[in-house]
């Protein structure tokens, strides 16, 4: 407990004290300007001309390469409530963007990969990759339709609930998506419709004396199906209804435990978006959600159900946002029908100098599972510092401290991160 409240405290501190930094320690000309930011502007994403990368141009297209080199010692790389075993690990990210300069229409592409190589334990060793494209057809001023396509291979973390302990390394899947939809104002009323589909798909694992760990029980496709109805009060404020449809389809009639895990359900409530002149930034969605479990033994699950982002430019150098999600979340943990993950956020952004950036945050999350008495109580903190040194290159490192209490037995764990990062873009 005391370390717990020791990280959450420095975390505070060092967010209080970039607040203070901003508006106290910063040049009289800072200290007497108002923020007037563009819509949706905060530091962290605030263009940054003298350091943004220029892109290789390819005819109508601009090309992106990048790649990272980091260096991260993980006090507790399998996440175990005792005997924690620490590594180094080194880790890879290449990605490379491939976006469209057109004045009307777009099309993008995306690949990254994400390589960590663990100095001690070789079996954690993993690739995760992405490749992505996506285009927009405006169809006129105020109408447009847009769609997706991705492929993922990524790995289950061992801190997730559904980690596969036994396994002898992290158990690997697959992604596939297929995103569409459209937008349609008629004056000051608008219409957007998103549409998904994703397809999971697991691969065994096996112990570590060699035996199989079937997965396919875990292989889905999930549907999802949105409207967004909003009214323009003014430019830049505006109300909306939030309605959805869901739908989880299990390859299996039923899991290695004997349970129907395929689902429908709905979700609907009303939004608010809001913008005070780029100083405060408001998005706040709350609803209710009504989950359809096939195995009669879950039945139905009923949540309140919400999603908020604030931002708060407080000077032209600190952005100070806050971020509130709550949602039903799909688990295969036994007799557990799924989770309310509740997930809230506090971060600080400071650009001390032009290419130097700090940031601090403090997070708390609470998984809530349905069918078996166990709720999770997750703190996070952390710290972190970027240098910009010239287009091309950057430098990033940080502290992130996460623990994890648990009513179930054998699950809680606590572990710090200290990592350094080499950026290069082109």
């Amino acid at each position: 407990m005391s370390r717990r409240l020791t990280a959450a405290t420095g975390g505070l501190a060092l967010a209080v004290a970039l607040l203070a930094v901003s508006v106290v320690g910063g040049t009289p000309s800072h200290a007497q300007i108002k923020p007037q930011a563009p819509q949706g502007e905060t530091i962290a994403t605030r263009p940054r001309p003298d350091y943004d990368a220029v892109g290789v141009r390819a005819g109508g297209f601009l090309v992106l390469p990048r790649m990272s080199l980091q260096e991260t010692h993980n006090s507790n790389i399998f996440a175990t409530p005792t005997k924690a075993r620490a590594d180094l690990v080194t880790t890879m990210l290449p990605s490379i963007d491939v976006r469209s300069d057109w004045n009307n229409h777009a099309v993008n592409l995306h690949a990254d990969a994400r390589a960590a190589k663990y100095l001690d334990n070789g079996g954690e060793d993993f690739v995760d990759r992405t490749f992505a494209i996506d285009g927009r057809l405006d169809v006129r001023r105020d109408a447009r339709v847009f769609g997706a396509a991705s492929y993922q291979v990524l790995h289950e973390a061992r801190s997730s609930p559904d980690n596969v302990s036994a396994a002898d390394a992290p158990i690997e899947y697959a992604l596939y998506g297929v995103r569409g939809g459209g937008e349609k104002t008629f004056n000051r009323l608008g219409f957007r419709l998103d549409a998904a589909a994703d397809r999971y798909r697991y691969q065994d694992g096996q112990t570590q004396a060699g035996a199989p760990i079937d997965q396919s029980g875990r292989d889905r496709d999930q549907y999802d199906v949105r409207l967004r109805s909003s009214y323009e009060l003014m430019p830049r404020r505006s109300v909306y209804l939030l309605t959805g449809y869901n739908r989880r389809a299990y390859d299996r009639a039923r899991d290695s435990s004997g349970f129907d895990r395929d689902s429908s359900g709905v979700t609907i409530g009303p939004g608010l978006r809001y913008d005070i002149n780029g100083i405060v930034l408001v998005d706040l969605f709350a609803g209710w959600r009504r989950q359809d479990i096939a195995d009669p033994r879950f039945g139905s699950v009923n949540a309140a159900v919400a999603e908020a982002r604030v931002a708060w430019n407080v000077t032209r150098l600190t952005t100070i946002t806050g971020s509130l999600l709550r949602d039903l979340s799909e688990t295969t943990v036994a007799n557990a029908s799924s989770y309310i993950a509740t997930k809230a956020e506090l971060r600080a952004d400071h650009e001390l100098l032009r290419n130097l950036l700090l940031d601090a945050r403090l997070g708390y999350e609470q998984d809530s599972f349905e069918g078996i008495d166990r709720t999770d109580n997750y703190y996070i903190a952390g710290l972190g510092a970027k240098y910009l040194v010239n287009r091309v290159i950057s430098v990033s490192g940080g502290y992130g401290y996460r623990e994890r209490s648990s009513d179930a037995s054998n699950t809680d764990f606590t572990e710090h991160a200290v990592s350094i990062r080499l950026n290069t873009q082109f």
